[in-house]
């Protein structure tokens, strides 16, 4: 019997102990708001890797606002990248291919040049019509990304890793050859 009860305790002792590296590791929220439309929609829960990996562009990152809201919005600028923001975003003057976008941002968000330093982020919702992004705040330090979108755990029928896009620009043309852009990958 005592020893029953020794295997019974360890079992809940090593339990308690994974939950707490977990929590550490991960973090899980709930989708509230329309601003990640139509990669994430309301009521869905997520799972998040705490911190911020080598090649977060595009990735989905979970930050606190200025005014210390949580959000979630997708990495667009890197530290040191030239970022401006109109009906598309330039990333270093090239043209970003943006599959996951729902509509287009409207001319009057158009906020300049973002020379970002060298430990901030530019952070835009997918939904840009409906997201209070880095247009309105501007950049943040790297340091305030405390996680990234992993795993979309509900509902049943979406459950699945969320992927972080490749990185494309649209290939610049000749303005007098006619052609249509093409897309090239970085």
């Amino acid at each position: 019997m005592a020893r029953r009860m020794l295997l019974a305790v360890g079992a809940c002792a090593a339990f308690v102990a994974a939950l707490r590296v977990a929590r550490r590791a991960f973090l899980a929220v709930e989708v509230a708001g329309e601003s990640m439309l139509p990669t994430l929609r309301p009521g869905e829960f997520i799972l998040l890797r705490r911190g911020l990996p080598a090649g977060a562009a595009g990735r989905i990152a979970f930050v606190r606002g200025p005014d210390g809201r949580p959000l979630l919005k997708r990495i667009i600028g890197l530290p040191g990248e030239s970022v401006r923001v109109g009906d598309h975003v330039e990333l270093n003057g090239r043209e970003l291919v943006e599959d996951y976008v729902l509509g287009t941002s409207p001319a009057a968000d158009f906020r300049g040049v973002n020379q970002l330093g060298p430990h901030e982020v530019f952070l835009l919702g997918d939904n840009r019509v409906a997201s209070t992004d880095s247009r309105h705040f501007g950049p943040l330090p790297v340091s305030r990304v405390e996680a990234v979108a992993w795993v979309r755990y509900w509902p049943p029928g979406r459950v699945g890793r969320i992927a972080r896009p490749r990185r494309r620009f649209r290939a610049p043309t000749p303005a007098s050859s006619g052609a249509t852009p093409t897309l090239e990958g970085a």
